[in-house]
């Protein structure tokens, strides 16, 4: 007796066939939000790793703490007749080549979601605000108080590196008497973009623990913020001693190093800083 060979697909294959048939046919608010992320991701900032820019370490763990609250949206219905349309005219934007009309789409989707009701809907809005604030917004934050923050920033390492030695402080500039070079402090030398970074990184360890902004919190981003001016002023500081030490810390392997020990003392200290994670206080 010959036996009948089955055709059919296999079973987990023919489940994820029927989920994704259902997905399509009859979408959640759950997979309207998920694919308009992901859309997001694999347009702006996937290709990234493979360009010349800096890998985004933090905006992808941005996108994790999405994740984790959109799995906690599950089948609730949450968005409503407007937010549809948000959503659409937001992903069309997400097709003109200017990558930064990617953050153009995440601030109106923030602005549109942070202040709802529903904790997981503005938190989703708040993530979209701090990668949009960290991918466009910081950028001219920083341009418009770059006259009274990079004074600031070089006279704390001024007051440092006069602890060693005598140093002579010009406006934006550092610079030994009898040195072999003057250091001048630009805005790429600021600790303003990686205090950013960090305020990202702590939004996103906060939202994927559902934690509230408790002044707690708020005093464990400001923590953050501190060790990272501390560790720029430092950086400053051997920048301005002498050739050898500028050269390592601003063109070679200290660069590496020192961007390691930013992002390391951040993970620490929000791991173990912003603990106790709760369950989504549903309205």
């Amino acid at each position: 007796m010959a036996l009948e060979e089955s055709r059919g697909a296999p079973p987990a294959v023919a489940s994820l066939g029927a989920r994704l048939t259902t997905a399509l046919e009859n979408p959640t608010d759950r997979t309207l939000l998920g694919g308009f992320f992901l859309l997001l991701f694999c347009l702006d900032y996937a290709p990234r790793p493979f360009g010349r820019e800096e890998f985004p370490a933090v905006e992808m763990l941005a996108f994790l703490a999405m994740a984790t609250v959109l799995r906690a949206i599950g089948e609730d219905r949450l968005l409503k007749r407007w937010d549809y349309l948000a959503l659409a005219l937001a992903a069309l934007l997400l097709a003109h080549p200017w990558r930064h009309f990617g953050d153009l789409a995440l601030t109106g989707v923030g602005a549109l979601f942070c202040a709802r009701r529903d904790p997981r809907l503005a938190a989703l809005g708040q993530l979209s605000l701090g990668l949009a604030f960290v991918g466009v917004w910081s950028v001219i934050a920083q341009a418009a108080v770059e006259e009274t923050l990079l004074p600031a920033e070089t006279f704390l390492a001024y007051r440092l590196l006069t602890c060693f030695d005598a140093f002579t402080l010009i406006g934006n500039a550092l610079a030994r008497p009898g040195g072999d070079h003057a250091t001048i402090v630009e805005g790429a030398c600021s600790a303003f973009p990686n205090v950013a970074l960090s305020f990202l990184l702590w939004l996103s360890f906060l939202k994927a623990q559902a934690l509230p902004f408790s002044a707690r919190n708020w005093l464990v981003f400001v923590a953050g913020a501190a060790i990272l001016v501390a560790i720029n002023t430092v950086r400053l500081g051997l920048c301005a001693w002498d050739m050898e030490t500028y050269n390592f810390w601003h063109e070679s392997d200290g660069v590496t190093i020192l961007a390691w020990i930013m992002m390391l003392s951040q993970l620490a200290l929000y791991a173990f800083g912003l603990r106790g994670a709760q369950q989504w206080k549903v309205p």
